[in-house]
């Protein structure tokens, strides 16, 4: 299995006979709709994708691009919520199917499950697993102890939102999901693409050591009422 970062939360997922792409932010628009133009160019041209599925988490436009979408195959089958549907149907896409929290499905060899999370619009994380090997795609979440129930799939690998603004988790908040979760592999993503809206993923990196447990329980307490400094 191939992953490939192509910036914010988008993804490209290759096995040998399958891809998947999750969030590909490809076009300019949000600086078109909201005066935010992009930190750096898309990797992938639109008009290039021949992915067996692509996965919209939540109708925001970094997410669910509507001037990439509308450059693509016609024929791709999109999976996204009732609304990333709603707006895909709208944009003459007819190949789409709505996920919901613990919904699966299964493209080729791999199987996608759609997991909670907590955003200023309805959306979901995604749980990706093929040959024994299982990763976790956080989309856009606040922090949520609900979260820390993603342990049950035992991701091998979790690429988790940091940059904290926008209906996000903050680098504290993700390092402690990240622990709850105990994956071996914890990358950050969501940030460098919008100059008011990113992060230091060095932030976080920096953090992932042996001694983490110990160094986040001296400084942070979570609770019902969620992530407090002590």
């Amino acid at each position: 299995m191939k992953i490939r970062w192509i910036g914010q939360s988008g993804y490209i997922i290759k096995t040998d006979t399958t891809e998947i792409m999750i969030d590909p932010y490809l076009s300019d628009v949000v600086n078109r709709v909201a005066n935010r133009a992009r930190l750096v160019e898309a990797p992938i041209q639109p008009k290039d994708i021949h992915a067996d599925a692509v996965i919209c988490t939540h109708n925001h436009l970094d997410h669910l691009d509507v001037d990439a979408v509308a450059a693509m195959d016609p024929s791709l089958l999109f999976l996204s919520t009732n609304e990333g549907v709603e707006k895909l149907q709208e944009l003459g896409r007819t190949n789409t199917r709505v996920c919901v929290p613990g919904d699966s499905i299964r493209i080729g060899d791999v199987e996608i499950t759609a997991v909670h999370a907590c955003h200023s619009a309805e959306a979901f994380g995604v749980i990706v697993k093929h040959g024994g090997i299982t990763l976790y795609f956080s989309g856009d979440t606040l922090y949520d102890e609900k979260l820390f129930s993603i342990a049950e799939y035992q991701p091998d690998i979790t690429f988790i939102c940091i940059n904290g603004r926008l209906g996000n988790m903050n680098v504290e908040e993700a390092l402690i999901t990240a622990q709850k979760i105990g994956a071996r592999v914890n990358v950050p993503n969501h940030y460098g693409m919008f100059a008011s809206n990113t992060e230091d993923p060095a932030k976080f990196t920096g953090k992932l050591s042996n001694g983490f447990e110990m160094e986040f329980n001296r400084e942070y307490l979570v609770g019902k009422n969620g992530l407090q400094r002590l």
